[in-house]
């Protein structure tokens, strides 16, 4: 159970991420462009896990904070990194010589056309391979 002086803090930390968020908005040069910056985000998925330990739900905060009560949920879940579409990959010497051919059937180049329509072009089989097993 809250007391008061928490309340207060929590009342007042939420309007200052309000603030904070509208601001940033403002700044952004459309409202599709604007992705919240990490630190922001950070100090909104603090505020909203302690108002969620209070049993306030995710549609309430976001309601408070001026945000899409999706975008808080999927920034409650990301954990506040902003990753989005990307994965992260390592980049490693070949091990074979660049443009050595590559023996075999699986010789030919591949062409690889994402859902989402991301072209890669250039890569045999065994780096098709090796980079969708990267990409899940």
């Amino acid at each position: 159970m809250r007391d008061d002086r928490s309340e207060d803090r929590i009342e007042d930390e939420g309007e200052a991420l309000h603030d904070g968020l509208q601001a940033e908005r403002q700044g952004a040069a459309s409202s599709h462009a604007w992705h919240g910056s990490i630190g922001l985000r950070r100090r909104v998925v603090a505020y909203a896990r302690a108002c969620i330990e209070h049993g306030e739900s995710h549609r309430g905060i976001a309601r408070r904070l001026g945000l899409a009560q999706p975008t808080l949920s999927r920034w409650i879940r990301d954990g506040a990194g902003y990753h989005g579409d990307f994965h992260a990959v390592a980049i490693v010497p070949s091990e074979r010589p660049v443009g050595a051919p590559v023996a075999g059937p699986a010789s030919r180049e591949l062409r690889l056309v994402t859902p989402r329509g991301f072209v890669v072009e250039g890569l045999d089989a065994e780096l098709l391979t090796s980079l969708l097993q990267v990409l899940g």
